[in-house]
């Protein structure tokens, strides 16, 4: 069989064939590397692989064209019955090497991940999966176009009926939508032969053994088929004996019957046993605190999906999809409904007066609901180089567990933030808004100045970088809230005037207040400038998301604070954040005349998060502090993946109890790492792969085509 692939690739090669094949592939993959990852600054090649899979509906039909034909017309193929080695096996042979020829783009696309790691951090087992997709999806396209050579002696007839047919695989999912739009389901059968929706998943990043399968299944039947294709020229069949071991319908019959049922056992399998999530964010795993919240789920819950699953994977919303199906599995207690807004267009009439779209859910128990919008679900931010707009992280985990607890529960804790200090408004912070709500906590505005005490259904204040020092009546209040065992996040931002009162009340729990801006002398705390600190994460309640997430914080522009001794057993004070011994703070910031130390300054280390808990006349007060609230801005935060608004989360988490099902979900990346790539470097890239290797492997074959025309 070695000889037979030996002899069909240097075949290949001498007639420019092969080589034409390989070198217009690479150009249209080079076209899309250079637009869809070099320029757009994306770093999953996973988009290439999908956007090009059309080239192998025109090239494959080219490659396999002659591959038995032209043995046919030449009556060569004569040799195949009085050749030692079996059919089969001959047939295999001139497959195999038609995948040598077509393993040679493939092979060079690998290359794409290594050279986008070269200017970042890359979702390498996303983009290798992709590629694995592009292959398995080809090889099933060439086998197709063998068994469609071995039934004509013309390369034109072949090539064209080739080219049908895999045109018809690429759109069988919208001709099965046609056929079956008047409500016949019959014609779903033909689903069978829908290509692309068997590579979604894969091209999505999950690693699906029955996607795998499926692929092998199709490769094997149709090599077997023209296997008997060409036994049928050989043999006859007795009306009264069915021969397995020659040309036979039954045998046929057979194969196709074991093709379809090993995989519909297979798609029967659970999605846990047959699927490996391989994206750099595990978006399609539910993460083990969605099922602890869901197994203390105790009451009937219906999620409304406004459209079907194909409606949310043509939406690109493939995420959502498979955590509704994946939580519907997991719990007795919830119940995933799909509605088809062109079938019910009134149906979400009694919710709201608004249209959710495609993509919405409606999370109902008894009398409480929650509508979910897409733009809840998924967040987006500006694509500054198209000024479009492009999904950065999806959070269906969260918001979902978060809409369950809040019908299922009853009475929601409440967070105040107070003003009346030039504090920032918690609407300015979206992720941090956000975070509080999925959290199923109410939160409210409370001015001080307006009440004789804090509220008694406080939770917990949320004070967000107050502008000016509260008074001695505003201090009290807040002394007597959480000697009560009240709670508190607070942020301190360097102010010209200081917070001298508030900075008094924070040390009596044993930190001070250093107000000045921290400038980080070592380069491995800073992101881009002194003033923006990636500070030391510790082991602390604040921090469990960003250590098990290797996520690191960025706090821009901080204040500080230290440590006091503490004789108290009651009291005790944990660093979350803490910058570098190479830090210093500049407390004249508006008279500094550069940026580096200068005398005044203070040096460092600080802790730049502090986590406070302490006990007294059987009270516990807890106390989260940030040294800026900066840190929640939502362009910061997103920069992190979501880390500094993760800590508040935590830290509320841990202060408030509640009997509601929760679970402290972050948002799940979209994008798969971040890469810088600069102009220059991104056109000499394109230069190689679009023009210089194609060409390379263009002019070789014509080379090697033109020695052997000499010849």
């Amino acid at each position: 069989m070695s000889a037979i692939i030996v002899k069909e690739v240097r075949q290949y090669l001498t007639t420019v064939t092969g080589l034409l094949f390989a070198a217009v592939n690479l150009f249209v993959m080079g076209l899309y590397f250079l637009a869809g990852n070099l320029l757009s600054l994306n770093p999953s090649t996973a988009p290439v692989m999908s956007n090009v899979l059309f080239i192998l509906m025109i090239m494959v039909p080219v490659l396999t064209m002659r591959i038995l034909s032209e043995e046919r017309k030449l009556k060569t193929d004569q040799l195949l019955f009085t050749s030692p080695l079996p059919v089969w096996k001959v047939v295999l042979g001139k497959y195999l090497a038609i995948l040598v020829i077509f393993l040679i783009p493939v092979l060079v696309s690998d290359f794409f991940p290594l050279v986008l790691s070269l200017y970042g951090e890359v979702s390498i087992g996303e983009s290798y999966t992709a590629t694995l997709g592009y292959f398995l999806y080809g090889a099933a396209c060439i086998a197709i176009g063998v068994f469609i050579s071995s039934v004509t002696e013309s390369q034109i007839i072949a090539a064209v009926l080739t080219f049908l047919a895999l045109f018809a695989t690429f759109l069988m999912g919208g001709i099965v939508d046609i056929l079956t739009s008047g409500g016949n389901k019959l014609f779903d059968i033909l689903l069978v032969l829908d290509f692309p929706s068997r590579i979604e998943n894969i091209m999505s990043g999950i690693l699906n053994t029955g996607d795998i399968f499926y692929y092998i299944s199709i490769i094997a039947l149709m090599l077997f088929l023209t296997v008997q294709s060409i036994l049928k020229r050989r043999f006859t069949v007795s009306k009264n004996t069915v021969k397995f071991t020659v040309f036979s319908y039954g045998a046929i019959a057979l194969a196709i019957a074991a093709v379809v049922l090993s995989n519909y056992l297979i798609s029967l399998l659970p999605e846990e046993k047959t699927e490996i999530d391989v994206t750099g964010s595990r978006r399609f795993t539910v993460s083990e605190e969605a099922k602890e919240a869901l197994e203390n789920l105790s009451q009937p819950v219906t999620i409304y999906c406004i459209g079907t699953k194909d409606m949310l994977d043509a939406y690109d919303e493939r995420e959502l999809s498979n955590t509704l199906e994946r939580f519907d599995a997991l719990s007795k207690e919830l119940t995933v409904i799909y509605k088809d807004p062109s079938k019910e267009p009134s149906f979400t009439e009694k919710y709201t007066d608004s249209s959710p779209g495609v993509g919405s859910l409606i999370v109902e128990s008894g009398d409480r609901f929650r509508i979910l919008n897409s733009y809840d679900i998924y967040e987006s931010s500006v694509d500054y180089q198209t000024y479009s707009q492009i999904r950065t992280g999806y959070d269906g985990e969260g918001q979902i567990i978060g809409a369950i607890g809040f019908v299922s529960t009853g009475e929601l804790p409440k967070i105040y933030c107070l003003s009346g200090h030039s504090e920032a408004e918690l609407a300015s912070y979206t992720a941090l808004e956000k975070a509080i709500t999925k959290n199923n906590m109410e939160s409210a505005d409370l001015n001080l100045m307006n009440v004789e005490a804090v509220p008694e259904d406080a939770d917990a204040l949320l004070i967000l970088g107050p502008m000016t020092d509260y008074s001695g009546d505003d201090i009290e209040k807040l002394e007597k809230y959480l000697d009560g065992g009240g709670n508190a996040v607070i942020a301190l931002n360097y102010t010209e005037e200081g917070t001298p009162a508030l900075d008094a009340l924070l040390e009596e729990y044993g930190v001070s207040h250093v107000n000045g801006i921290v400038m980080e002398g070592d380069e491995q705390y800073m992101y881009q400038t002194p003033m923006y600190l990636l500070p030391e994460v510790h082991e602390c309640v604040l921090t469990e998301k960003l250590i098990s997430a290797r996520l690191l914080a960025l706090i821009p522009e901080s204040s500080a604070f230290r440590q006091k001794e503490n004789t108290d057993e009651a009291l005790s004070v944990t660093a979350a954040l803490t910058t570098s011994d190479s830090s210093y703070a500049k407390m004249n910031v508006t008279g500094a005349s550069t940026g580096n130390k200068e005398a005044g300054d203070e040096d460092g280390p600080f802790d730049i998060a502090d986590y406070i808990k302490r006990e007294k006349d059987g009270k516990i007060t807890k106390l989260a502090l940030f040294a800026a609230d900066t840190l929640f801005s939502d362009m910061v935060n997103e920069t992190v993946g979501g880390a500094n608004v993760s800590m508040v989360s935590a830290a509320l988490g841990d202060m408030i109890e509640t009997e509601a099902v929760s679970a402290d979900i972050p948002v799940k990346s979209l994008i798969g790492g971040h890469i810088a790539v600069p102009y220059g470097g991104a056109l000499l890239w394109g230069l190689l792969f679009i023009l210089i290797i194609p060409a390379a492997l263009l002019i070789m074959g014509i080379v090697i085509w033109l020695k052997r025309r000499r010849l």
